[in-house]
């Protein structure tokens, strides 16, 4: 009697796993609001643990309080630096790009902030005096140290180092660009600064796009907390602090800032630049 001969099973075939799905704009649109309101706070909390004391000890001791301030501020460096190490691990040297630029794209970064500043000025004042909105509180009584090394360091560590690279990752840079600009606007809390402040962001971001680098960003928030410190000390000291101010001392430098920066801005001025020159995403597109 002979066997049977039994049919071999065909082995299983391989099913291909199923690509894995893009997020959704929508997805990728709220995950970055996340991390900005994350920033936000981040920048709130941080400092509490210095901040607080030193506004305790700021009447009796008003040196000691803003020293404490200062470091309260400074917080937020380890802070950030703490939380990249839990989202990207060994990579967390990504929140804080210190790449080296050229000197001509710092010399240009400085004059361009430089003649941001009486355009700014003009804002402030054509915001308050015409459209009725509170003047913005004096940052001078955080002390120096607080407004000319502090805030840069921790605000530009946090919104164009930590915040920026993280939300580039989950929604894209032109998101990441506007949601980090928003979030330090929102920061500064104050309805006449929040254009001014909001555009200062979107300039510090593409500044970082650009270059890959913190470097320009913090000498440009270093050289406007730096100018505003000295305009309060000389505008005391030589009396030169009429209020208000004529519409002359506030239109005339506007115009004038606002000119340097249109030249300094035009294609010609920034194409010359090593590391501001156009780039093309392959389609003919200008990149950020």
């Amino acid at each position: 009697m002979t066997e049977e001969a039994i049919p071999a099973v065909p082995a299983e075939e391989q099913v291909p796993a199923a690509p894995a799905e893009e997020p959704s704009r929508v997805n990728r649109a709220f995950a970055g609001v996340g991390v900005a309101v994350g920033l936000i706070i981040w920048a709130t909390v941080f400092p509490l643990p210095l901040a607080i004391p030193g506004w305790v000890v700021m009447k009796s001791h008003p040196r000691i309080g803003m020293f404490l301030g200062f470091l309260g501020l400074l917080l937020v460096v380890p802070g950030m630096l703490w939380k990249a190490k839990s989202v990207w691990g060994a990579d967390w040297r990504k929140a804080l790009p210190l790449v080296r630029v050229g000197p001509g794209v710092m010399v240009w970064t400085g004059l361009c902030i430089l003649a941001y500043i009486p355009v700014a000025l003009a804002w402030y004042e054509f915001a308050h005096r015409v459209l009725g909105l509170p003047e913005p509180l004096d940052p001078t009584g955080m002390g120096v140290l607080a407004l000319v090394l502090g805030a840069p360091l921790s605000e530009e560590a946090l919104f164009r180092g930590y915040g920026l690279a993280r939300i580039r990752e989950l929604a894209g840079d032109r998101r990441a660009l506007v949601y980090t600009a928003l979030a330090f606007a929102l920061l500064h809390g104050s309805l006449a600064k929040l254009p001014d402040t909001f555009i200062a962001g979107l300039f510090l971001g593409w500044l970082v796009l650009k270059t890959g680098s913190l470097w320009p960003p913090l000498l440009a928030h270093f050289t406007v907390n730096a100018t505003g410190e000295f305009l309060g000390w000389a505008s005391g000291r030589l009396g030169l602090d009429p209020n208000p101010l004529p519409w002359t001392w506030v239109i005339i430098p506007g115009i004038v800032g606002a000119s340097v920066l249109a030249a300094l801005w035009s294609p010609q001025v920034r194409g010359r630049i090593r590391g501001l020159r156009a780039t093309t995403d392959g389609v003919g597109h200008e990149s950020l």
